[in-house]
């Protein structure tokens, strides 16, 4: 054999490994961010889990809670309302985060819809609404908010008034 033809040969050798690198180099990058997607829903539960059982442990947080399940939000204590407020913005905060993330494409329309659903529930609180209103988040979330607001009916005190089931009917 020639050494053109030995040439030839090598260089399409050559391209077949170029071509087998980046096909497993794309493997790879599927991978990572599979990998970071699942790393990224994870760090969600987390802060979830650690809200809901910080206000679980919150003896004001359950009795505010419960007068706002019992329609009866006048009668709040000041603890009450303030760690209402605290739960409801960390709340918040992490739907926020999750906006964040969904624009990113870190998030799926199913994930974020249920999100919107959480929101939606929240807001017809009227203590929830001025909560959402009061805090700063980024215009995007607050357009959100906006949206959420517009869609809630005028007199509108708790997702259970909405249809929307609630376990304590």
């Amino acid at each position: 054999m020639n050494s053109t033809k030995v040439n030839d040969w090598l260089q399409i050798a050559g391209l077949f490994g170029v071509m087998a690198s980046l096909v497993f180099v794309g493997l790879q990058l599927n991978q990572t961010q599979s990998i970071a997607l699942s790393e990224t829903y994870q760090a969600r539960s987390a802060a979830t889990v650690d809200n809901n059982n910080s206000a679980m442990a919150s003896p004001a947080f359950l009795s505010g809670m419960s007068k706002i399940y019992a329609g009866m939000a006048d009668a709040l204590t000041m603890p009450e309302a303030i760690a209402l407020e605290m739960h409801v913005g960390n709340i918040l905060t992490m739907i926020e985060n999750n906006h964040v993330q969904y624009l990113a494409g870190f998030l799926s329309d199913e994930h974020w819809e249920r999100n919107l659903d959480e929101v939606r529930c929240m807001l017809t609180v009227p203590l929830f609404r001025e909560v959402a209103t009061g805090w700063a988040f980024r215009d995007s979330f607050d357009a959100v908010i906006s949206e959420v607001l517009q869609e809630i009916p005028e007199g509108t005190d708790g997702c259970w008034t909405m249809g929307w089931t609630f376990p304590l009917q």
